[in-house]
């Protein structure tokens, strides 16, 4: 059971810090007051959360350093960081030799974007116990975020060497092995990042993200479907919408590939199609069944399949994949020539624009 008393700041006898932190507001007063109140509890078999403020000291007493750590879990938990950051450097101060403290006051401090004090608590915290693979990673992504990409790597790797079987440590890795263009070892980690976390989304679209660089039909296709796999087990993540854009890709990739010449005259005269309906029905027409068909586009539309299995409410019948996209294509050609839809049907765009004059 915690106990808590508070004393006026004015009425701390300053004679009981050393000379030089005898400035009450300072830093180094806020620091001696902390270290004080740590050693007197701890002459007694006890821990103490203290806070120094403008006007007060407050003393918080648990009978040993696990208890204090618990009380100031919580507030990490609810993201409070900065309400949590005074009560871990106080913990320092009376447990000083505690790698979890460190590794939870380094966590704190690289949140709040003071990775330079960060990395200082978290390198102590491996000093004590070159274990923690996850204070090893606490350093990789501080280090990551400052761009400082090879200290990251060192310690990302160090996170692995120590516990292996953490899946974790393994995305992380593979996750900055690709902006090192070691793609295949990028690949054998994502791999066992996901056997070892088979639901998250960061390893499953880590790897997808891996295989997309590999470059190969086969690698491709597995990427294809992982992405597929976050589109549909993750529909919320923010991962969702670059997913779909590769999937997209993808499917236009295949499109030429299995195309003569790698020309399509099927999508030229699709595109020529809608360009004399764009013509007769006008550009209101246009915006709405272009808008529709991007709509319809979310849930995906399969353009490798030739059946005729779409229905718009804008345009009468039913129309395959590849012609939907075509027309969506024609569509925001004509409103946006800039816009990217995905698709890359210039060839057989200019090629009908060509038909169209003559």
């Amino acid at each position: 059971m915690a106990s808590e008393f508070k004393i006026p700041v004015h009425r701390f006898d300053t004679n009981l810090l050393p000379p030089e932190a005898r400035q009450v507001g300072t830093d180094a007063f806020k620091t001696a007051v902390m270290i004080h109140f740590a050693a007197e509890y701890a002459a007694q078999g006890q821990t103490a959360l203290v806070t120094v403020d403008d006007k007060d000291i407050t003393v918080l007493s648990f009978p040993a350093e696990g208890s204090a750590l618990d009380f100031v879990m919580p507030m990490l938990k609810a993201g409070k960081l900065r309400e949590a950051l005074p009560y871990l450097e106080s913990l320092t101060k009376s447990a000083p030799a505690n790698a979890a403290v460190l590794y939870n006051l380094g966590i704190c401090y690289s949140e709040l974007g003071q990775f330079d004090e960060a990395i200082i608590r978290l390198k102590r915290a491996v000093q004590l116990d070159p274990g923690h693979a996850h204070a090893w990673v606490g350093i990789g992504s501080a280090y990551h975020r400052m761009r400082k990409p090879e200290q990251a790597l060192e310690a990302f790797e160090k996170a692995v060497e120590v516990d292996p079987a953490d899946g974790y440590t393994q995305r992380n890795l593979g996750g900055l092995l690709i902006g090192f263009k070691r793609i295949p070892e990028a690949v054998e980690r994502l791999r066992k990042a996901l056997a070892l976390m088979p639901d998250d989304p960061q390893s499953i679209f880590g790897l997808a993200t891996a295989l997309e660089e590999v470059g190969t039909d086969a690698a491709d296709e597995e990427a294809d479907a992982l992405y597929l796999r976050l589109i549909q087990e993750h529909p919320t993540s923010p991962m969702v919408e670059t997913a779909e854009k590769a999937r997209t890709a993808f499917a236009n990739k295949r499109l030429r590939s299995r195309s003569v010449g790698r020309f399509r005259p099927d999508v030229m005269m699709y595109i020529s199609s809608a360009l004399q309906m764009f013509e007769k029905r006008g550009q209101q027409f246009r915006r709405t069944i272009g808008l529709e068909i991007a709509m319809l586009g979310t849930n995906g539309i399969d353009i490798n399949d030739p059946t005729d299995k779409y229905e718009l409410k804008s345009l009468p019948g039913k129309f395959s994949g590849l012609h939907l996209v075509a027309i969506m294509y024609t569509a925001f050609k004509q409103i946006d020539p800039t816009m990217n839809t995905g698709a890359d049907f210039q060839a057989e765009y200019q090629a009908a624009l060509e038909m169209q004059r003559k």
